[in-house]
């Protein structure tokens, strides 16, 4: 009885694949298989994407997240059954292991990095952790999107099949991903600056006056690391207002720490001189921690607008 059981349940796993043998005689149309999903696939990334790189609350991203990694799911059932094309499985193959690749990348790669999110401006050290998530995620995509294009060029060369790809989504993804390395290059310049004041200031709110010099030579040590860093990066020729804002900052920053940082922060750290020194420090203080609240806040309007701006005028 054990027997007869066993192969009716094999009759079961084979008679999809054989089924799909028959109807896929022809190679394009078992191509097309393929093609379906690709797009399937391709769609619900670029809405992830798209809504990390514009900054959408957590919850929208999140959702986004999970309709990624449920059309992947979706999309190895569906293909599972489909089986290799008259024994050549080169394509069947790659393309499952690339729907892994791509599972792994959104289940636990851009998980992580999502974990990361809320603290991400914290600090330089914790933006960069968040973007070293992010990048393993993509990378892996990258490999994925790689083994997939591999596999249908060997099955078009072998079979004469014409490869209908998307190259509007292609368009897209290659405009997404210019300004999304751009806006994360200067953003991470940003916040290599604005790491050390934050730490400034919350070492004056610890009463750590004896750290107080360090992180003036550190501030100032920042800014010039900035400015090299910047200067470095590729030119975004469709708009260059996000940089201009940076340097508006690096340099306000730059010269009010001998004018005002570095005396704010010796009046903290010898509180035994003049009581109006104290408070005209204090006041300094209340002004500078409400400017960088304002300059952060303006920053990220301006790369908002940056990004909405592009991704529509660049016929995205």
């Amino acid at each position: 009885m054990k027997k007869v059981l066993g192969i009716i349940l094999a009759l079961f796993v084979l008679i999809p694949v054989a089924d799909a043998q028959r109807r896929y005689k022809d190679a394009r149309s078992y191509y097309r298989e393929f093609q379906a999903q690709t797009r399937k696939i391709g769609i619900k990334n670029m809405r992830y994407l798209e809504a990390v790189v514009k900054g959408d609350d957590a919850r929208r991203i999140n959702k986004y997240r999970e309709m990624v990694v449920e059309q992947m799911k979706d999309s190895q059932r569906s293909l599972s059954r489909v089986g290799a094309y008259n024994g050549d499985d080169v394509l069947h193959r790659e393309y499952m292991a690339a729907l892994d690749l791509y599972l792994e990348a959104f289940e636990k790669d851009f998980g992580a990095a999502e974990e990361l999110t809320a603290n991400r401006y914290n600090s330089y050290e914790d933006l960069q952790k968040y973007f070293e998530a992010a990048n393993k995620a993509e990378l892996k995509m990258l490999d994925a999107a790689f083994k997939i294009e591999k596999a249908e060029d060997y099955f078009g060369k072998t079979y004469q099949v014409d490869l209908r790809r998307d190259t509007i989504l292609r368009n897209k993804q290659i405009l997404l991903d210019e300004v999304t390395v751009y806006t994360r290059e200067l953003t991470s310049i940003y916040f290599r600056i604005d790491g050390e004041l934050t730490a400034l200031f919350n070492a004056i709110d610890a009463n750590k006056g004896d750290t107080l010099a360090i992180i003036i030579t550190n501030l100032r040590k920042a800014i010039r690391t900035a400015q090299g860093e910047l200067k470095d990066i590729e030119p975004f020729e469709y708009d260059d207002a996000l940089e201009d804002q940076l340097e508006y900052y690096m340099d306000e920053i730059d010269g009010s720490i001998d004018e005002d940082l570095r005396p704010m922060a010796e009046s903290f750290q010898f509180k035994y001189q003049d009581s109006g020194d104290l408070e005209e420090a204090q006041a300094i203080l209340a002004d500078m921690k409400e400017w960088q609240k304002s300059s952060r806040a303006e920053y990220f309007e301006t790369q908002a607008e940056l990004i909405a701006d592009y991704l529509e005028e660049a016929e995205y």
